[in-house]
């Protein structure tokens, strides 16, 4: 499949997207557009942004077509000489790290958006033409040559944004046999030479746990706003963050917060993205996937996007802590908790689980996720005398699973986690994941392992103890 993009109103901010149909076997073809993306656990529907949708064939004569479902067209091809063109406008004008946004000096997309496949032929390779002016620089994770990005299926082109705009920053850098880019769109006044250095501190704790990094090149895509934002989202090789300093945050926090959500979008690159539940093993794009597991594939990262800028060096505790204090918060402040499991809340995001919903509902897989993952590494390092972690669990999903072309389930979880610590977690997954009300207990105990308490809603170091980061960062 070719398809060809250009910028049709960039007062409106609508692109146009034509697609090429070369040949096919059969007579009535069937074009998909996704109805979500990878990264956010909902249906987004994209086919509302879409308009003017036409078909033509070699001749130019109009090629009549009927929609199936909200975002499935279907073709008759008798009597109609090949190629055919689609074509029509999708509005792109969402400006946060999944959507895709145009005006007059940017072509940003998220391909998943926006770009149509034929039903059965998502494993065939596909092209993208860009109709950009030749100033405009352009940044993707896809191979790029004479503004032209190949990707080897759709799976692949779906998971791979890219910017267009005569105004991109880049610059590379590298991390052992990797070369890492970052990509500015937006003034800015970050120290990206800081932020190089900070990046190899917290990139090769990860790959230490890893044992190796899966790709030869990643890309740090950055959109800097002029207004209070901050959103991330994971894909194959590569992550989008779009970022906006707030009117009370200092040049500090905002640095601080760029960094703990960068580190997070870097450990994506091992897990989900390839370290997957078998729910999504593979994607399918035309409907919920639903998954308990949020609280490994969005909790776990959660943890380790702040602890491991603790471990490398990145991070001082009180960093840290200004980090952890209002997840803590948050958790304690919703009586969610109660009424309903970290599990439980997990398979519902794709009915509420990005909106706030009527009171008390739920919790969130980010911060109760988090939680669980901190309070199963402690339970891990305490009973195996720190000899392993939750490292080494990570470690085998990702080359005992994903090397190996398997997915993971939550039994799958429970015995690494048991395998390590030397205990039953059977308690720990009744009560942690599929209870209501129980972290707290966990928790309490879990922070006084490591010498630490919850003081009037706050988490402080207990000097009296031994500091326990500080020795697992030097392990």
């Amino acid at each position: 499949m070719k398809y060809k993009i250009s910028i049709a109103d960039a007062a409106n901010h609508f692109i146009k997207v034509e697609g090429i149909i070369e040949q096919a076997e059969e007579q009535i073809l069937q074009l998909q557009l996704p109805a979500w993306r990878p990264g956010r656990y909902e249906l987004q529907n994209y086919a509302k942004n879409v308009r003017c949708f036409a078909i033509t064939d070699a001749k130019g004569n109009n090629v009549p077509f009927k929609k199936i479902s909200k975002d499935l067209w279907e073709i008759r091809l008798a009597a109609y000489d090949l190629p055919l063109v689609f074509s029509y406008e999708y509005y792109a004008n969402q400006y946060d790290a999944g959507a895709s946004y145009t005006d007059d000096k940017l072509l940003y997309i998220n391909p998943i958006n926006c770009l149509m496949y034929i039903v059965g032929k998502a494993a065939e390779t596909f092209e993208i033409a860009l109709d950009v002016p030749n100033d405009y620089k352009i940044a993707s994770q896809l191979p790029l040559k004479n503004k032209m990005l190949c990707a080897k299926s759709f799976d692949e082109l779906a998971d791979s944004p890219f910017i267009a705009s005569p105004s991109l920053q880049h610059s590379t850098f590298n991390i052992q046999n990797s070369t890492f880019h970052f990509w500015f769109q937006g003034k800015h006044h970050i120290d990206t030479e800081q932020l190089k250095t900070d990046t190899v501190l917290y990139a090769e704790e990860q790959i230490e746990i890893f044992g190796e990094i899966p790709c030869k090149d990643y890309h740090f895509l950055y959109h800097i706003l002029d207004r209070p934002f901050r959103h991330g989202v994971e894909h194959a090789d590569s992550t989008v963050i779009v970022m906006g300093q707030g009117p009370d945050e200092t040049d500090d926090e905002f640095y601080d917060s760029l960094l703990a959500i960068s580190c997070h979008e870097l450990f994506h690159l091992w897990n989900i993205k390839r370290i997957r539940p078998a729910e999504m093993w593979p994607y399918d794009f035309t409907k919920e996937n639903y998954s308990t597991l949020g609280y490994v594939y969005e909790g776990i990262t959660t943890y380790y996007g702040d602890i491991i800028l603790l471990r490398s060096g990145a991070w001082t505790w009180e960093q840290y802590f200004t980090s952890f204090n209002p997840d803590l918060a948050k958790h304690l402040n919703n009586p969610g908790r109660f009424n309903y499991s970290v599990a439980e809340s997990s398979f519902d995001t794709w009915l509420d689980g990005y909106v706030s919903g009527i009171p008390a509902r739920k919790v969130s897989i980010y911060t109760e996720g988090m939680l669980a993952a901190m309070i199963a590494d402690i339970r891990i390092i305490k009973n195996s005398s720190g000899k392993y972690s939750l490292d080494d669990v990570m470690r085998e999903l990702y080359h005992e699973f994903y090397k190996k072309g398997k997915p993971y389930t939550e039994r799958d979880y429970k015995t690494l986690l048991e395998k390590y610590a030397g205990i039953s977690f059977a308690k720990y997954f009744d009560e942690v994941i599929w209870g209501k009300g129980f972290i707290e207990k966990y928790l309490y105990e879990s922070l006084k392992i490591i010498g630490c308490n919850i003081l009037h809603s706050r988490i402080v170091k207990n000097d009296g103890e031994n500091n326990y980061f500080k020795t697992w960062s030097e392990r």
